[in-house]
């Protein structure tokens, strides 16, 4: 099933001991790691996924070392740091948004973006609500992880990809789920990075995703939000305009 999107780098030691992994707890993530390097579900002939509580998660693309910062270990746990719970390693994205995260004792788990992320608290500046670092338990182990992922069924009679809301770019998305990005737009920035342009062409499809545009123009921008939008911009991700 699985067939590396890169060549494993000949330092893949060197880069292993940047993740801080236990060589115990983690020994067949390590081995892993050291066998292939960024499993991309996007480009499979099939669609992947794993069974969660009853949840189906789609599976993205397992990360590993690469210079898109939306399939590579470093750069995606920098991006997440302190949204993930201490200690977690994210080494995968699922369920289009969401993160499977490696724990200290080798058990995987689920981080829903939509459950457990860090949002500002609109009542205190520069101030966050409480985060829900409960995460939904997954696997025993990363062998375990990797037993678990089927091939996902497809059902023609329930989806349909041109009324897809979330996912087809040439639909709008629905006005009160624009609600959370007036009160956090700078998530946008968060966002995986192919996945960026998507969101960007939906929001200009409606009255109130416009809106939204016009509120990116006002936002007040750190050093790391202008860098982030540089490279961005660099890399074909952020039209020209966005933020300005």
């Amino acid at each position: 099933m699985f067939q590396s999107k890169y060549t494993v780098p000949k330092d893949i030691d060197k880069l292993i001991s940047k993740l801080k992994l236990k060589k115990k707890s983690h020994s067949s993530y390590i081995n892993f790691l050291k066998q292939y390097n960024v499993i991309d579900f996007y480009n499979m002939e099939f669609c992947y996924g794993i069974d969660c509580e009853g949840e189906e998660l789609p599976l993205e693309v397992i990360l590993g070392f690469s210079k898109k910062e939306d399939e590579d270990l470093i750069a995606t746990n920098y991006g997440y740091l302190n949204r993930i719970p201490e200690k977690h390693i994210a080494i995968a994205t699922v369920n289009y948004g969401d993160l499977l995260c490696l724990h200290p004792n080798g058990k995987i788990y689920h981080w829903d973006h939509e459950v457990n992320d860090l949002y500002f608290d609109m009542k205190v500046i520069n101030g966050y609500l409480e985060q829900n670092t409960n995460l939904k338990f997954v696997a025993d182990s990363f062998d375990q992880f990797l037993s678990m992922i089927t091939k996902l069924e497809d059902d023609d009679d329930d989806y349909d990809p041109s009324k897809d809301e979330f996912n087809n770019p040439n639909i709008p998305f629905p006005d009160e789920s624009l609600n959370i990005w007036f009160k956090t737009p700078k998530y946008i920035l968060l966002l995986p990075e192919r996945r960026i342009p998507i969101y960007l062409k939906k929001f200009k499809l409606s009255e109130k995703g416009r809106e939204l545009l016009e509120k990116f123009k006002k936002l007040e921008l750190t050093e790391k939000d202008r860098e982030r939008i540089a490279t961005l911009k660099k890399e074909g991700f952020l039209e020209e305009g966005i933020f300005e």
